[in-house]
């Protein structure tokens, strides 16, 4: 296990608490796990809880944004450095126009958010302790969640559309591709048609995944969902409102036409993410060894003191930022 791993997973009592403060976190993230969340069976529920903390009583929306929050400073100031090795398990990059994803180029030794899937959802059928299966837990929650915004498979040379910048519809701050996906859609959507209430717009989305066709083997094939993303990447996503391919060397000015093109696509790769997400967790419940565990998470009294000593320095350096 890598060092620190532990480390952070044992202060997520006191690190889930300050998400829950700060919100859900991002929108797209949270409408998925409770598509999910719906659709599972009693005894998923149950092994949700026990990999939750108990104040949350197995809510997927208080750790969907982990595998995010562990990387920055000002969401984890006592330990980010430790866990920048696990970014590129985000997404996948491809080379510019390949238009299709291979594995021996694209995932070297599984490093990537397809080898990361997997890994992590091999590491849930083994029996593992407690801690180990709450990191794996917490990655593949979130995980599930990237590889639905088609951005998280991006081509190389500007970096999944990070690179990319402009503006979109008439506003004066500049974003990116990748954020416009993130959440500049989704966002708009949510003030233009939904006055900003997420619970309607959850709604809407459900509405959708229960009108989605039965689940078929590209459900359960993640190379197959990559290739659906990079498919909307070389014939839809990377056009502007003129056709043309948007770059990082000029301003892309993006309004109504690219908006009402791909807002579709992004509401039902939602309802994707969350019917997959909702599926693979009632499998792996229902497949996951019976054998009880002998390695039972424990606190003992140094590791209570620790805890208590990482939370009020989370405390202070939440409480910095706002004052600041």
């Amino acid at each position: 296990m890598r060092p620190f791993t532990s480390y952070l997973l044992l202060i997520l009592y006191c690190f889930e608490t300050f998400i829950q403060v700060y919100g859900w976190g991002p929108v797209g993230h949270n409408i998925i796990v409770r598509l999910a969340q719906s659709q599972l069976i009693d005894s998923t529920s149950e092994w949700i809880r026990s990999l939750t903390s108990w104040n949350f009583n197995g809510n997927l929306s208080a750790i969907a944004s982990w595998a995010d929050d562990i990387l920055y400073p000002d969401t984890n100031p006592t330990d980010y450095r430790n866990w920048q090795w696990s970014r590129e398990l985000h997404y996948v990059i491809i080379p510019d126009w390949s238009c299709e994803y291979k594995a021996e180029r694209d995932c070297i030794d599984d490093r990537c958010i397809v080898g990361a899937i997997k890994n992590y959802t091999k590491r849930l059928e083994t029996e593992l302790d407690n801690i180990q299966q709450k990191e794996a837990f917490y990655f593949l929650i979130h995980f599930m969640g990237d590889i639905h915004q088609p951005l998280h498979a991006g081509f190389r040379s500007d970096r999944g559309g990070n690179s990319i910048l402009g503006y979109f519809m008439n506003e004066t701050s500049q974003t990116n591709l990748h954020t416009l996906w993130d959440s500049g859609l989704i966002m708009m959507r949510l003030q233009r048609d939904f006055q900003q209430n997420i619970s309607h717009y959850y709604d809407h989305i459900y509405q959708l995944m229960l009108n989605q066709s039965s689940l078929n083997d590209d459900d359960n094939n993640i190379e197959q969902w990559i290739k659906q993303n990079i498919n909307l990447l070389c014939t839809q996503l990377y056009f502007d409102e003129h056709n043309a391919t948007m770059n990082s060397s000029v301003n892309f000015n993006l309004g109504e036409i690219y908006y009402q093109k791909n807002i579709p696509i992004m509401e039902q790769n939602l309802a994707h993410g969350g019917r997959r997400l909702a599926a693979l967790l009632n499998r792996l419940a229902k497949n996951r060894s019976q054998k009880p565990s002998n390695n039972k998470e424990k606190f003992y009294p140094s590791t209570m003191a620790l805890i208590i000593v990482l939370c009020v320095e989370r405390v202070l350096a939440i409480a910095k930022s706002i004052i600041i």
